[in-house]
């Protein structure tokens, strides 16, 4: 058997033969895949990064930064990377009370100092509330008005009363089904570019301690440029009602083969395929969770590729902008995909990166 080319694979990856399958490109490529794969569960995040101020004039591409709602999503992504990616909570929801509503009425009337069964301590939903809260969660945080920083919610309802009664402005809630679970270890990835590593900003590194005197470095933050929004080319800042005028020949094709067209001196679909080769076999290996903040067209391929879904699929798959999608594989093959909104809520849906 020594002229044939195979590999073994002993207990998945713990132990790995290979024969003449260096001597080639493609058997290269298929050793360093299984090497990768493992059987064990693990759990990918995805989301895009805020609302950027080219998405308020929908734009393609360019570099911009974030806009003030794309501001607000950061704290909020924030807190949901604390306790739902590395502190192992299954629900989260963020809740906005308008300064316009009766805050007080609706906080008396909507929480509760009584827990659930195996809960204790702090302040519970007494009843569902919509934007995801269900009864029975808690209350850990709280934000006094947009552009403040989250802090940590008081112990009654009379004290959050009395913050709320204090100011005019709206007042965001956090709320969890479970907190004070062990800590896990988990990883953040961001593409290079200004409004990804904006939305990252405030996402906290605590050291881990881990056995043998080791530790780690909660979401250290990784910077790939192989995660980078598909490059337009020629037709970077333009909204594609621009390019339909300026270039209804190049609509018309895109619009044909969105997975193969190229924009001018720019990237096809086919182009990001290749680059996410890298991170995408990175991603294999690893056990921790893992959050990936980026694009809209590098996530439509990140999300195909997790899901098995055929990339002439992919091109056309929504991938909302201030909402983390959660793949959680339980190594058996089995995909369950979880959604979360976080807010806040843009009054235009349409960020001109649907036709992208």
């Amino acid at each position: 058997e020594d002229d044939l080319a195979y590999m073994k694979l002993l207990n998945y990856n713990h132990k790995v033969v290979t024969n003449n399958m260096m001597r080639s490109f493609l058997g290269s490529r298929i050793a360093q895949f299984l090497s990768s794969v493992h059987p064990y569960s693990r759990t990918v995040y995805i989301s895009r990064h805020g609302e950027s101020e080219y998405n308020v004039s929908k734009k393609l591409g360019g570099d911009s930064g974030l806009s003030p709602l794309g501001h607000e999503y950061a704290p909020r992504l924030a807190e949901f990377a604390e306790y739902v990616i590395c502190g192992g909570a299954e629900k989260f929801a963020c809740f906005t009370i308008r300064s316009k509503e009766n805050k007080a009425e609706k906080l008396k009337g909507g929480l509760s100092r009584v827990p659930r069964c195996g809960q204790t301590g702090g302040i519970f939903a007494k009843k569902a509330w919509g934007a995801g809260v269900e009864e029975g969660m808690q209350l850990v945080r709280i934000q006094r008005g947009y552009g403040q920083p989250f802090e940590d919610a008081p112990h009654t309802v009379a004290e959050l009363v009395e913050i709320a009664e204090g100011y005019s402005g709206p007042l965001v809630l956090v709320f969890v089904d479970s907190v004070g679970k062990k800590q896990e270890c988990a990883r953040l990835w961001t593409s290079s570019l200004r409004r990804t590593k904006e939305t990252a900003a405030l996402i906290r590194h605590p050291t881990v301690p881990l056995p043998g005197g080791k530790s780690w470095e909660q979401m250290r933050h990784c910077v790939y440029r192989t995660l980078d929004e598909v490059y337009a080319g020629e037709f970077e800042g333009l909204t594609y009602e621009e390019i339909k005028k300026l270039n209804p020949e190049d609509a018309r094709l895109r619009k044909q083969d969105k997975l193969g067209y190229r924009y001018p001196r720019g990237e096809s679909y086919y182009d990001i395929i290749a680059r996410l080769d890298l991170p995408m076999n990175n991603l294999e290996t690893y056990h921790e969770p893992t959050l990936i903040i980026g694009h809209q067209a590098i996530h439509r391929m990140v999300y195909a590729f997790l899901t098995g879904m055929p990339r002439e699929k992919a091109t056309e798959i929504s991938i909302p902008l201030h909402t983390v999608i959660r793949l959680e594989y339980d190594g058996t093959g089995s995909l369950q995909e979880t959604r979360y909104f976080l807010g806040p809520k843009r009054l235009d849906e349409d960020d001109g990166q649907s036709m992208l």
